[in-house]
């Protein structure tokens, strides 16, 4: 008896696959044949469930956010009795010790060149990713360990300076110049009742920071 077609097990071996090959051979270099291959599927396979390779791209970026919001729920739920400021430095340790929440960020690299790749990641930064950071803040102004009167606002242009001012894909830099703007913005979110950046988390920011500023992905 022929197995009975499982939509759901097919598409998620396409993103599984896919994600592979994009982190294996790049994003670029990677054809849809390369994913039928590997998947065992056929082209027509693919194309019932994705339009393009952007596509299949922006689904496996969906699967790692939603991934990622997970363990950050996960995080928060291990931190009891911190105060929200102490929440948001452990937030940003962990995000930034963990290979889990950037296993994209090679196959991101080499997108996020593209203007329109840009602006969108800019919106969600705004539009999405803030929302949740700005109630942290609200509730570090009502515990007292934050000071600001624009919440929203400071979550917004945090996670703008931080995401894309201070990656050195989008605007290329040198190591000093990438740890000048990182301590420029430690100084920007102190000044305005936000002191979350300490020096160890500045340092670990600017390895993984470092990674992405090679050749490959800066040179025109």
């Amino acid at each position: 008896m022929a197995k009975k077609y499982n939509s759901q097990e097919t598409i998620e071996s396409i993103l599984a696959v896919s994600a592979k090959l994009f982190l294996e051979k790049g994003f670029d270099k990677t054809s849809i044949k390369d994913i039928t291959v590997a998947a065992g599927i056929s082209k027509g396979a693919i194309y019932h469930h994705f339009q393009s390779k952007d596509e299949i791209l922006h689904a496996v970026t969906e699967l790692q956010t939603q991934h990622v919001e997970n363990m950050v729920k996960g995080w928060l739920a291990e931190m009891g009795s911190y105060t929200a400021r102490e929440k948001l430095i452990a937030l940003l340790h962990k995000n930034f010790s963990s290979q889990e929440a950037h296993y994209l960020d090679d196959v991101m690299a080499s997108r996020i060149k593209s203007p329109e790749f840009v602006v969108s990641y800019m919106q969600d930064c705004v539009n999405k990713d803030s929302a949740f950071i700005a109630e942290i803040i609200k509730e570090g102004v009502a515990d007292g360990s934050l000071s600001t009167e624009y919440p929203e606002e400071c979550a917004e242009v945090f996670l703008l300076l931080l995401n894309i001012w201070c990656d050195p894909v989008v605007f290329q830099c040198d190591h000093a110049k990438l740890k000048q703007r990182l301590k420029f913005l430690q100084h920007v979110m102190k000044s305005i009742g936000m002191d979350i950046l300490q020096e160890d988390l500045l340092e670990k920011i600017s390895k993984l920071l470092q990674r992405l500023y090679s050749k490959e992905h800066t040179d025109e």
